[in-house]
């Protein structure tokens, strides 16, 4: 369907005339009269009721430029200056958290757009950034291409947490505490105990450990101000570097723009 039909249907119906929506079209009125007669036949069905003096509204036709007046206002919206504000960011929970918390502070005291948070699996958060998802996402893969970039923003190290002594040793003597199974526990030690918990919350299994249910692995930025906490770190859990990748634009948006200058570099 021609999108030129749409438009001298719209204008018909909002001017009252075909002659009317010539002028609004700057065309032939005989050429707004065929695209809508187009329109109809392309449909099978009238969407106006034509009288030398007036145009009428069929009851398709209301639905149709119902439909069409939605879609105009709801494109409107998306390419406005307004909608280019909203920054949608993809982040894993541990960084939500505790980090990146702290780096919205910074943002708001200067800034006021709007920022919609999803946390999602690294893979996840990856592919949402490639489909347009997101404006921004934060992943330990660095993604280089025609389309996305990366920076280094972040090293995250890692450390086994207990309320209270333990032999590192002996890890499947104590209950896990696991984020899932992507967990550094089930990922590096052969051993698995009988006793596991499993908990998507990064948070939450800070708080468990603090009561005594059992032990996790946790990123340092998210225990290093927990003073009464037994830490371990062995070497065992391979640090890793945390990229904030973003698509290429030509002009970036002034909401991401100023987001992504808060960000320390690596």
């Amino acid at each position: 369907m021609d999108f030129r039909y749409l438009k001298a249907f719209m204008a018909a119906v909002e001017q009252g005339s075909f002659s009317k929506a010539a002028e609004e079209l700057n065309i032939a009125q005989s050429a707004v009269s065929r695209q809508v007669k187009l329109l109809e036949e392309s449909i099978d069905d009238e969407l106006l009721i034509r009288s030398s003096k007036h145009l009428a509204l069929t009851p398709k036709g209301q639905r149709l430029y119902d439909a069409l007046k939605h879609f105009q206002s709801e494109t409107t919206t998306l390419l406005s200056d307004g909608e280019r504000s909203l920054i949608r960011v993809g982040i894993p929970h541990g960084l939500l958290e505790t980090w990146f918390q702290t780096l919205l502070g910074r943002y708001y005291q200067t800034h006021d757009h709007n920022i919609t948070i999803t946390v999602g699996s690294m893979q996840d958060l990856r592919e949402g950034l490639e489909a347009g998802r997101f404006e921004l996402v934060f992943t330990p893969f660095e993604i280089d291409s025609e389309l996305l970039v990366s920076r280094a923003v972040l090293k995250e190290s890692f450390a086994i947490v207990s309320q209270s002594a333990i032999d590192p040793q002996r890890l499947s003597d104590y209950r896990w505490i696991v984020y899932g199974p992507e967990d550094l526990l089930l990922q590096t030690h052969k051993k698995i105990p009988r006793r596991i918990l499993q908990v998507n919350s990064i948070t939450a299994m800070l708080k468990l450990v603090k009561l005594g249910v059992g032990i996790a692995v946790l990123p340092d930025h998210m225990v290093t101000s927990e003073k009464d906490l037994c830490f371990y770190r062995d070497g065992q859990f391979p640090g890793q570097t945390i990229f904030a990748s973003h698509l290429r634009y030509r002009k970036m948006p002034e909401a991401l723009e100023g987001l992504l200058q808060l960000l320390p570099g690596e």
